[in-house]
């Protein structure tokens, strides 16, 4: 038996575990990719949507993402509400990618900057100063774990939707996905070229309890044909079942030297889509944490708190968008989706009036990234959408407090900013602010006070509405 030692163990070859050791190793951090190599039975295509191009691009991996795809989706055919819709892409349609090929080309690109050690981790302790793994190849001594494990990482509250992988052939058009509402689930698929189809059937567990092999192909078989699209594939194949609903842990932070990212942290519901970008984005954030924890004079809490703080607002957002799509389906109505349609508790912001406001709560602070450590800025929280704005442009949150004294109806805190900053900008921040829930009345606004607007000029348009709708 080895011993390993390395500044870094991340824990798990997947996208997040890829681009966090990737990330850290091109900035000269000693580093072990620990590669379990525990098939998760998931479908062989997936998509990455062009919002999740900038990202890709910004730390180098568009054109390995790119050379995983046989191109973009050209239409999404969905049955999900009571009409038949297409949804026809001009050029800029989710990328196909191949599962396979792109976990291998972001494996080769994490092992040009991070040793790779095929193994399984088996208990993990740490101290405050060090962390210490027994594997099957050894013991691995680090200062940090970065685990990416996914939903096998640690024991959580699970999500009683499975994944049902299934491949076959049909007379289907090349390069479309497809969404379809099934009476006690749902399905996704894409075809690529010459009739190659790849998808996954999603149902509570129940439906695949004690199945064999042959009983969830059965099972698929039967699912498909409800799908037009589907009811004269051939040459039927299905893989394990995998879990799929929404699960996060309640913290990434298990320990000041071990943190939680990717799906290992939150495992999104395929429904709400932008799994691909939510592990890279998490890959990125970790190793940005990790590094400022690494470094003498860098500040640990504020690290760990920016990784929390990225967690509870990638859990909102995933859950706000699993709701609303599962909301959005009309064809079927039943328990499977009367358990999935129920409407989440959103926070709003309160009603603000014309008459003076002030800030809600008073200045805080927040982790921020700034150049590649993150730091404590000034900060005014948003609770409704659960996050903190720091700055906007030029305008920062130490201004918006020295704006906001004395009270004052919004068009005034607008011109006293607009006396140093640029008005756009200005309207932009106040507008982002109010519908996060910053400001409150100063003093109590009567029912029947009509809300109040900013405006760049009364007879111009109106910039923003102080109510949420």
């Amino acid at each position: 038996m080895h011993t390993h030692r390395a500044d870094v163990a991340v824990l798990g070859a997947g996208p997040a575990g890829c681009v966090a050791a990737r990330h850290l190793g091109q900035a000269g951090v000693d580093v072990i990719l620990v590669d379990g190599a525990i098939s998760t039975g998931s479908h062989h295509v997936e998509s990455f949507p062009p919002s999740g191009a900038p990202l890709a691009e910004d730390i180098g991996l568009l054109s390995t993402i790119c050379a995983a795809s046989d191109g973009p989706a050209s239409a999404m055919m969905m049955n999900w509400r009571d009409m038949s819709e297409i949804r026809a892409f001009e050029g800029d349609g989710p990328l196909l990618l191949r599962r396979e090929a792109l976990h291998s080309a972001l494996r080769a690109e994490a092992g040009m900057h991070a040793r790779m050690l095929q193994t399984q981790v088996r208990k993990i302790v740490t101290s405050d100063d060090a962390a210490e793994m027994t594997t099957d190849e050894g013991a691995i001594i680090c200062r940090m774990i970065v685990d990416a494990r996914g939903r096998r990482a640690l024991k959580r509250q699970g999500s009683d939707l499975v994944a049902l992988p299934f491949d076959a052939r049909g007379d289907v058009p090349d390069y479309t996905m497809w969404l379809d509402a099934l009476h006690n689930g749902w399905l996704w698929a894409a075809s690529l070229g010459g009739g190659e189809i790849h998808g996954a059937i999603f149902q509570k567990a129940s439906a695949l309890a004690g199945l064999s092999s042959q009983g969830r192909r059965a099972l698929a078989r039967h699912q498909l044909l409800h799908a037009s699209a589907f009811s004269n594939a051939c040459d039927l194949s299905v893989g394990p079942p995998a879990a799929a609903g929404l699960s996060a842990m309640r913290d990434p932070v298990q320990s000041p030297r071990h943190v939680l990212i990717g799906d290992a942290a939150l495992a999104r519901d395929p429904i709400a889509s932008h799994g691909l970008v939510h592990a890279l984005r998490s890959g990125v954030q970790a190793a940005v944490a990790v590094r400022t924890i690494l470094d003498p004079t860098g500040d640990t809490q504020a690290a760990l708190a920016f990784l929390r703080q990225k967690h509870v607002e990638a859990v909102s957002s995933a859950r706000e968008a699993t709701a609303r799509a599962y909301r959005d389906q009309s064809r079927f109505t039943g328990p499977f989706w009367a358990e999935r349609s129920e409407s989440i508790d959103a926070k709003t912001a309160p009603q603000i009036g014309s008459g003076p406001v002030t800030l809600a709560d008073p200045l805080t602070r927040a982790p921020v990234l700034e150049t590649d450590r993150i730091r404590w800025a000034p900060a005014i929280a948003l609770p409704a959408q659960n996050s903190f704005f720091t700055q906007h442009g030029t305008v920062t949150a130490r201004d918006i407090a020295v704006a906001c004294r004395p009270a004052a109806p919004l068009q005034e805190i607008a011109t006293r900013l607009g006396r140093v900053h640029a008005m756009p900008i200005v309207f932009d921040v106040l507008q982002h602010l109010t519908l996060g829930g910053a400001f409150a009345q100063a003093v109590p606004l009567p029912s029947n006070k009509p809300c109040a607007r900013v405006t760049s000029h009364p007879s111009s348009r109106e910039i923003m509405r102080d109510n949420v709708s």
